[in-house]
């Protein structure tokens, strides 16, 4: 909020307009309404709030304690409504209506407001339908190199479909909504839609095929989580949130890994709610050796199996190792740990212990 706001302010009333930053809990306590705007106005005993920025769960406000006209009401609404609303040069309608919704995003998810519907003032509610594909995106390029708002939407446009929509979230984070038609892009050419099972593959492969497009266009990190198709104007926060802890978790437990599917990650969030003293207690009370993850070997063999199903012949073609190879590794797995991960109770402890290593011990 800059400081000629409120000197004009001053100006004009020709009294004090103090400034402050109160959390959206306090305007709500206080008797003002949810999801407040700038402009909106609350009487106090000792002021009148006007609300001049909304910023997440954060309001940036002005208290006035001079008597103020119903005029005077007014023009200060429609005074902090413009200076909040200004947009940048070049700026699409368009634009301007998916930072909106962006910002009632971020207040509902900071409330904890999960599964808040979208208000019918939000302009862009037209345009949400039932059977839209979530994608979210974060991307943390050099800033010289961020793409603007116009650039990705055109990027998406082509890489997607023409009726994809962009919605600006949190500093370098977007959420994109597809239609989900195009799950029905099948390789037979079938206009039918797919089953779950190849709903997932086809949302995998958008989801790798977006983080190429954005990484060969802009460079930088970027990571990208895509979820199955909703009904935005009642479940968006709600999908935003579990989008952003798949990223979350992704980058948590699996180090290199760019694209994070919610539904790949379900053991993740069950170990990530343990404790940490008692992640670390499991891991050196379970393991034979305690270095046994330190080998990059030994990681790379348990990841690509259990990525396989545990299914040995598979596991050494993506390895491109032989067969035999791949039996000695396990077998000194085995020797090293105690625990024989072609057993399918050793493999599920296999698994757990190298997902807790990695967060336990790679600080």
């Amino acid at each position: 909020m800059q400081n000629t706001t409120g000197e004009q302010l001053e100006r004009l009333l020709g009294a004090k307009a103090a400034a402050r930053t109160i959390p959206v809990a306090e305007w709500e306590q206080d008797g003002g309404g949810r999801y407040p705007e700038a402009g909106d106005m609350l009487e106090l005993p000792e002021a009148k709030r006007f609300v001049a920025r909304v910023s997440g769960s954060d309001l940036q406000v002005y208290d006035i304690t001079a008597e103020l006209t119903a005029l005077e009401r007014e023009l200060l609404r429609l005074l902090l409504q413009q200076k909040n609303g200004r947009p940048p040069a070049g700026t699409t309608d368009l634009e301007r209506q998916a930072r909106k919704l962006g910002e009632w995003i971020g207040q509902c998810a900071a409330g904890g407001e999960w599964r808040a519907e979208v208000p019918d003032r939000m302009e862009l509610r037209s345009r949400l339908f039932d059977g839209m594909i979530p994608f979210l995106l974060l991307c943390e390029q050099a800033e010289d190199k961020e793409p603007s708002y116009a650039d990705l939407e055109k990027a998406l446009r082509s890489f997607l479909t023409e009726d994809t929509l962009l919605v600006p979230l949190r500093e370098h984070e977007w959420l994109i909504l597809a239609p989900d038609r195009m799950l029905a892009e099948t390789e037979t050419g079938d206009d039918e839609m797919v089953d779950s099972d190849e709903g997932k593959g086809i949302l995998s492969s958008l989801a790798s095929g977006l983080h190429q497009m954005v990484t060969g266009e802009w460079g930088g990190e970027c990571h990208v989580a895509a979820g199955e198709p909703i009904d935005p104007t009642e479940s968006v926060v709600h999908a935003v949130a579990i989008l952003r802890e798949t990223i979350q978790l992704g980058r948590k437990f699996h180090v290199g890994m760019q694209v994070h599917l919610p539904w790949l990650i379900h053991l993740e969030r069950l170990l990530s709610g343990i404790p940490e003293a008692a992640r670390s207690r499991f891991v050196e009370e379970m393991m034979g050796r305690p270095d046994l993850f330190n080998d990059p070997e030994t990681v790379s063999t348990l990841d690509a199996f259990f990525a396989m199903d545990c299914n040995v012949s598979e596991t050494a073609k993506k390895l491109f190792i032989h067969r035999n190879t791949l039996l000695y590794r396990l077998d000194k797995i085995k020797q090293d740990s105690g625990l024989d991960v072609r057993s399918f109770n050793d493999a599920v402890l296999v698994r757990i212990l190298l997902l807790l290593y990695k967060v336990t011990k790679r600080k």
